[in-house]
């Protein structure tokens, strides 16, 4: 990272997204799945539907794409759920190269009403403050899981600053940017401890404890910050692979079973 380097790029770097493209597992799964879209802000999106039954949502994360919830939906199909996947714009086959958190939070919510029975929300790392912040009072969603998730958008932050070895300055430079494209409320809209609080709907906050990305500690700010919520840690998890542990998937299922039976 360059010292000369201005302002501009730096922000452009931060919201810039690595494409992966589907690779055949999860190509082979969307070959089983209904092709349908939705509009947002004036924009029609993609996303996968398959199977029958109560409706759960996934949402992946930061710089990867729809396939790497693909192991949890086989699971959940198996079960009886149908499941809904998606590519977060712009990652995957989602257009562009810039993340735009407004876009990413406009699509949510189409999706989020367009979905009717939708019963649960799956979600891991960014793709879970993507979608607690998009969170709206006519959400029909009987819950929410979160794995591995980061607690706000100023930890992003924080975080690129560390690994891009930014001085006082330049992170002051990011910040003033942010706010001023996205306003200086940016950081409470895009904060999961802020929208947990408003979330009357139980949740289940998953963390491995391995994760060296968004440390388990964060785990427990969501978990105290979210009414009915609970937490599982899952030994030797990281932030990636956590995805395809079985064990994950089994306390998955669980939780839904137990909202499930609540009803």
């Amino acid at each position: 990272m360059s010292r000369n380097e201005s302002v501009d790029d730096l922000v452009e770097r931060f919201y810039t997204v690595v494409k992966l493209p589907h690779d055949p597992f999860a190509k082979a799964f969307l070959n089983r799945c209904r092709s349908h879209t939705v509009k947002a802000g004036g924009r029609f999106y993609k996303y996968f539907q398959s199977g029958s039954g109560p409706t759960v949502l996934l949402v992946h994360g930061l710089n990867t794409n729809l396939g790497s919830m693909v192991s949890i939906a086989e699971d959940l199909l198996a079960q009886g759920y149908r499941v809904v996947l998606f590519d977060v714009p712009p990652h995957g086959e989602a257009l562009g190269t810039t993340g735009d958190p407004t876009e990413i939070r406009a699509l949510l919510r189409a999706l989020y009403d367009k979905l009717t029975g939708l019963h649960a929300v799956v979600c891991h790392s960014m793709g879970g403050l993507w979608a607690l912040t998009a969170w709206h009072a006519g959400v029909a969603a009987r819950t929410v899981v979160s794995i591995s998730s980061p607690p706000a958008k100023m930890f992003l932050v924080e975080r690129f600053a560390e690994m891009n070895a930014l001085d006082g300055g330049q992170v002051r430079g990011v910040t003033g940017e942010i706010e001023r494209r996205f306003g200086p409320a940016v950081w409470q809209e895009y904060s999961a401890l802020e929208a947990v609080r408003g979330i009357d709907v139980p949740g289940l906050v998953i963390h491995g404890t391995a994760d060296d990305y968004v440390p388990p500690v964060h785990a427990g700010e969501l978990h105290a910050n979210w009414r009915g919520s609970a937490v599982e840690l899952v030994e030797g998890a990281g932030h990636f692979d956590i995805v395809e542990s079985p064990e994950v998937r089994k306390i998955i299922s669980a939780h839904l079973r137990s909202v499930e039976e609540a009803r």
